[in-house]
């Protein structure tokens, strides 16, 4: 047997059991993008960089940069973020 098995079908189990994307169980950020300019970001680990053009966030994984116009921190958890204005790129690095 597999050193560390068991916690993965763990992790599993509990991702199929609540419905939920064993990326997010694994701590991998989830982007929810509405239209132009709404975007929910799960599993975030902090901000880097704030303005109004540039909203650069560490992921963990992947360092995020959205870019736009009128950006706005619209609210901030310690797991989630969201973002609105006029999104015109998100960048994964």
């Amino acid at each position: 047997m597999k050193r560390g098995s068991g916690a993965k079908n763990a992790m599993q189990y509990a991702a199929d059991r609540f419905d939920l994307p064993a990326e997010v169980m694994a701590g991998a950020p989830k982007l929810t993008l509405t239209g132009w300019n709404r975007l929910h970001i799960e599993n975030h680990r902090g901000i880097l960089e704030y303005g109004q053009n540039l909203i650069i966030v560490n992921a963990g994984q992947m360092i995020l940069k959205i870019s736009g116009s009128g950006l706005e921190l619209v609210s901030m958890s310690a797991e989630e973020l969201l973002i609105t204005g006029r999104m015109t790129g998100i960048d994964l690095e």
